[in-house]
C-alpha cells in the first residue's frame, strides 16, 4: 500500500500534467543565491522570501494560475532548497513566454522553463531559456535548452530548471495560490505587483 505522502505527489503531479494538456504552462523563482551575477553580497533568506512574494503578485496580476513548488539543487557539496512557481495560461491569452521570460530578467535568473501545450506528452517540447547575461550562466542569455521527453515525475527533466547552472529538480508541490476573495484584495495585490521587492521587507 503506498504512503499517503507519496499519494498526494502524485496527485499533484497528475494535476500539472493535467493543465499542460490544455494550456501553456511555465516555472521559475525568484531566489538567487547572491547578487551582481552571483559574485556579490548574498541574498538572505528574508530577501529571497521577499523577491519571491514580490514575483508572485506580478504573475497573479497579469491573470495566470499559479500553483507553488519546492525544488532542490546540489550546491557545493549540499542541497539547496528554493520556492518556485508554475504558471498556468489557462485563458490561452498567449503571452506566457513573453512575461515568463521578462519575470526572468526582471529577477536575474539564469532561467525559466517553458512547457507549451502538449509537452507533457511529447506533442511539444518543453525547454529553458536564458535570461540573464551572467558569465557564469551556462546556458546564456536567450538560449534554449530543449528537453527530448516530456515524462513526469520525480527524474523528469521536464521539471527541471538550472540555478547557477546547475541542475534543480521540482521535489515537492504545493497548494494551487488562489486568487483574492474580493475588489480591495485584487486592489492591494496590484499595489504589491507594482512595488520594488524591497519595499516587501518592511
Amino acid at each position: 500500500m503506498k504512503k499517503f505522502n507519496d499519494y498526494m505527489n502524485e496527485s499533484s503531479l497528475s494535476r500539472l500534467w493535467r493543465h499542460n494538456i490544455k494550456h501553456d504552462c511555465a516555472a521559475l523563482t525568484a531566489f538567487r543565491k547572491s547578487r551582481d551575477c552571483g559574485d556579490g553580497e548574498v541574498y538572505t533568506k528574508k530577501e529571497n522570501m521577499a523577491r519571491n512574494k514580490s514575483l508572485l503578485a506580478k504573475i497573479k496580476s497579469e491573470g495566470y494560475n499559479v500553483t507553488s513548488l519546492k525544488g532542490k539543487y546540489p550546491e557545493g557539496g549540499a542541497v539547496g532548497k528554493e520556492e518556485s512557481f508554475f504558471m498556468v495560461d489557462a485563458n490561452d491569452e498567449g503571452n506566457l513566454l513573453k512575461d515568463v521570460r521578462k519575470l526572468g530578467e526582471l529577477f536575474d535568473q539564469d532561467s525559466v522553463l517553458f512547457i507549451p501545450l502538449g509537452a507533457i506528452n511529447n506533442d511539444s517540447k518543453a525547454y529553458l531559456i536564458g535570461t540573464n547575461h551572467c558569465k557564469n550562466n551556462w546556458l546564456g542569455y536567450g538560449k534554449k535548452n530543449v528537453f527530448s521527453k516530456g515524462k513526469i515525475g520525480y527524474e523528469s527533466p521536464i521539471y527541471t530548471s538550472y540555478v547557477n547552472g546547475r541542475p534543480f529538480i521540482f521535489e515537492e508541490i504545493g497548494e494551487s495560490i488562489e486568487n483574492p476573495g474580493n475588489g480591495m484584495g485584487w486592489w492591494y495585490l496590484h499595489i504589491v505587483a507594482k512595488k520594488d521587492w524591497r519595499e516587501l521587507m518592511e
